[in-house]
């Protein structure tokens, strides 16, 4: 079979690919990292490439543009992408995992047949205030103890996990630990001195898993088809980037990262510890497993230093995953009077809904549409997304991320968007988009003209800019069906809502407050969440944005280990309500699919 030589730019990376390749799988092939929402079906549109030199050219979809000569391709990387690092901060007492502590260890004398490592480990249980006989052997550090303790003169600062001795070094040098939020769509990573909980540095990206589908269950299908090796190497190698990126940042060496905290949702979680999601995508829907766990990160190939350890916080349940409890520990809902709802609004949506005495989880499949995943004009929070639109002095303004010339629309402009059409009298409640007669208000009647025809199957759509006014020389609008799938996402929240009130035997406006988790509800208008009717609307002001939560959960699990084990507990006490399985799931879902009626 005849081979082609494909060129990616602006990275300047050449591979050979057999004849009938499509570019998708040439790009993953040359260790490039594509966006493909919809793992390579053609049906999305996100893959969309630059076809400079070979056929066909000009702008094509990755997946379904087979090679067939040799190709020149420039790469539309979106860049820029908006990615939430700060979450609500809270006062923790510094009480790491990781710690090290000054010792002095008395000789052995002649006649003495107390071993060198015994020696050790009493003078490092009289410094540490531990047990003794808690401390487990290590191997690699006896193999050179004699020496050790010879070429230092007995004086040693020793670095601890808990009760495990994981370093003897010469002098008290800082020790640090870095916590990872990793989400279906971005990881973050924070560089942190473990004695003083200062943060270093910041690092972030998109995560790469990303090329095989934007969803955990397209992820889940391609782990269960071909194996999770491919996928967890691919969030190990992203970790180890955000790692040396951290430490050059800050300075430090990488092997002075003793350990790190990781969060995210129970499929992320289990690709990175290298488990299979069959569990997950099979009834009952249950994770492999849901305890909090400490591995060693060459197990898991994180290169920090060699025998230094993983923190993972544990699941709640198939669905909502160890980043909801990092979520719950950074708002301590355990300690709540009131009755409180939390919302992570990602990918997936999470959802915790309760208070001190009782808490209840459930998980909606609602991401993708506002994740743009779905939407013709969609896109993730990057430069030249529309951001927020709304009417203003007898027109329709928009800001895009960037400040310059729009080129599609992400999630809480879409978000916005919808809900000035449906106020506006430009879409009914039921959400259709309204013929030109029909229109009633001035608002409609002046955006007439903004109500043109898109393909497929010749649907109306609402034009937000024409050719010569976005970034990319296509039309930004939203069509009929991006309407369809706005409202099957935020039924699907709304229906968690209700359902969940329901169980705990409350009224939706017993909720004294709603907190939005995550960067999608960092961004969004409460005012238009609750004009679609995806958060009920007696409670527009009781909204209020906790950023990445999550990741601050997993700053405080790094930081505090008595934190850590409470996540254990936070976990346990969590009830789940399986909404797939809710007898009154459907009809509720149904029920929600209409729009809030306006006055």
């Amino acid at each position: 079979m005849n081979k082609f030589r494909v060129r990616f730019l602006p990275q300047n990376v050449e591979i050979m690919v057999e004849e009938g390749t499509d570019l998708l799988e040439a790009q993953i092939k040359a260790g490039l990292h594509p966006d493909a929402p919809c793992g390579g079906k053609g049906t999305c549109g996100k893959c969309l490439v630059n076809i400079s030199e070979g056929q066909p050219s000009g702008v094509q979809k990755a997946c379904t543009t087979k090679v067939t000569c040799d190709m020149t391709v420039n790469l539309q990387a979106s860049g820029g992408h908006s990615i939430l690092l700060e979450g609500v901060q809270r006062k923790i007492v510094l009480k790491s995992a990781i710690r090290s502590v000054n010792v002095t260890v008395k000789p052995c004398e002649l006649g003495d047949n107390a071993s060198d490592w015994k020696r050790l480990k009493k003078a490092v249980a009289e410094a540490a205030g531990i047990t003794e006989d808690r401390i487990p052997p290590n191997r690699k550090l006896i193999a050179d103890l004699y020496q050790i303790l010879k070429d230092n003169d007995y004086s040693l600062n020793v670095v601890l996990c808990g009760d495990e001795i994981l370093d003897l070094r010469p002098s008290d040098d800082p020790v640090y630990v870095m916590a990872f939020d990793i989400g279906t769509t971005t990881i973050v990573g924070y560089l942190l001195n473990a004695a003083t909980g200062e943060e270093l540095a910041v690092t972030s990206m998109l995560n790469p898993q990303s090329q095989y589908g934007a969803d955990v269950i397209e992820r889940s299908n391609y782990a269960i088809a071909d194996g999770v090796e491919e996928l967890s190497s691919l969030v190990h190698e992203a970790l180890n980037q955000l790692i040396e990126q951290a430490v050059k940042k800050a300075g430090v060496n990488r092997t002075s990262i003793y350990m790190i905290s990781v969060v995210g949702n129970t499929c992320m979680h289990h690709l990175f510890a290298g488990i299979s999601p069959k569990a997950l995508v099979h009834a009952p829907y249950n994770p492999t497993v849901s305890e909090s766990m400490m591995m060693k990160a060459k197990d898991v190939e994180i290169d920090i230093f060699p025998d230094g350890n993983v923190m993972l916080l544990p699941n709640i349940a198939g669905f909502v995953g160890a980043d909801t409890v990092g979520v719950l520990l950074a708002t301590e809902f355990d300690t709540l009077e009131e009755l409180s709802l939390v919302i992570d609004i990602g990918t997936n949506g999470e959802m915790v809904m309760g208070d001190k005495n009782r808490r209840i989880a459930c998980s909606t499949a609602a991401g993708p549409a506002f994740e743009g995943a779905k939407i013709a004009c969609g896109m993730r929070g990057a430069k030249g997304a529309i951001d927020h639109a709304k009417w203003e002095d007898g027109k329709l303004v928009y800001s895009v991320i960037g400040n310059g010339k729009p080129t599609g629309i992400c999630g809480s402009g879409l978000m916005d968007i919808v809900t000035f059409l449906l106020e506006g009298g430009i879409m009914d409640e039921m959400g259709r988009i309204m013929d030109e007669d029909e229109f009633e208000t001035e608002i409609a009647k002046t955006c007439a003209s903004r109500i043109i025809r898109v393909e497929p199957n010749n649907m109306k759509a609402f034009l937000l800019t024409d050719e010569t006014e976005s970034g990319n020389g296509q039309k930004v609008y939203l069509s009929q069906k991006d309407i369809r799938e706005v409202q099957l996402a935020k039924s699907a929240m709304a229906a968690g809502i209700t359902l969940m009130a329901d169980t705990l035997g409350i009224e939706l406006e017993d909720i004294r407050k709603v907190m939005i988790a995550g960067a999608f509800g960092n961004y969004m208008s409460p005012h238009s969440a609750c004009g679609i009717g995806m958060i009920p609307g007696e409670l527009e002001e009781r909204i209020v944005p906790v950023g990445n939560a999550a990741g601050e959960g997993a700053k405080i699990a790094a930081l505090n280990i008595d934190e850590f084990r409470r996540c254990q507990t936070m976990a346990e006490h969590c009830e789940f309500l399986e909404l797939a399985t809710h007898p009154d799931f459907q009809d509720t879902y149904v029920d929600l699919m209409e729009f809030p009626e306006q006055e």
